[in-house]
């Protein structure tokens, strides 16, 4: 068992890692030709990719460039920098999904951190324009506790929006088919609230990696091209 001290070590080390990691280059993964041959190619679905906290598009323009070589319509959240679950970023969400939705049909939502959650709740509350959501390191569960710093005390603060309302949309089981990605090495939420509970164990995916370096981990890029690929009736 690990003892208050050494979990507060542990936590730390893993925050300097994250540190180094911003610090560093994080390019996109380079697959050679045999590695390109194995991924399956999409059937031109719509994918809604959306960022991370405090990221715009920018942070995943490489990924969703991959996603489209594969024949997917990616598409990012067109929103700026994302700064949380303000009244105006949940309605461009929704209205984003909406508009995917009538040009391609029901939309996979894949979210990083933030972004995840947003895609849950874009799940909760549309289920017919959502084919499936992926998140990427976002805690599900708890969210305001799952960070390094305590956010509980600054929920009702938030202006326009209930965020423990959110919370509890976002946290209920999904309407559609989900996939949680996680990693024991994030250094910025708890890896346990980016498990839920009401997901077969199969739907969550381990992975290696800094919280910061997901958009271009190769693990999770593969994970992704094979869980778009999936059919559902």
């Amino acid at each position: 068992m690990v003892n208050g001290s050494e979990h507060d070590e542990l936590r730390f080390g893993r925050l300097a890692a994250e540190l180094v990691a911003l610090a560093s280059a994080s390019p996109f993964p380079v697959f050679d030709a045999a590695a390109l041959g194995e991924f399956v190619r999409g059937d031109g679905h719509a994918v809604l990719v959306l960022p991370a906290s405090l990221r715009s598009d920018r942070q995943t323009a490489q990924l969703r460039a991959f996603l489209e070589g594969l024949g997917y319509a990616a598409r990012g959240w067109g929103l700026g920098v994302d700064i949380g679950p303000t009244a105006s970023a949940v309605r461009g969400t929704q209205a984003r999904l909406c508009e995917l939705a009538a040009r391609h049909g029901p939309v996979s939502l894949v979210g990083f951190s933030m972004g995840g959650l947003f895609a849950r709740l874009l799940a909760a509350r549309a289920p017919t324009q959502v084919r499936q959501v992926i998140t990427v390191c976002s805690p599900v569960v708890e969210p305001a506790r799952s960070v390094w710093f305590p956010l509980e005390p600054f929920l009702d603060l938030w202006p326009g929006v209930d965020l423990r309302a959110l919370a509890g949309e976002i946290a209920a089981p999904p309407p559609v088919p989900a996939t949680c990605i996680y990693s024991r090495d994030d250094g910025i939420v708890r890896w346990s609230h980016c498990i839920d509970p009401a997901l077969p164990s199969d739907d969550h995916i381990e992975v290696s990696g800094q919280h910061v370096t997901m958009p271009h981990n190769a693990q999770v890029v593969r994970i992704l091209a094979a869980r778009l690929a999936r059919r559902f009736a």
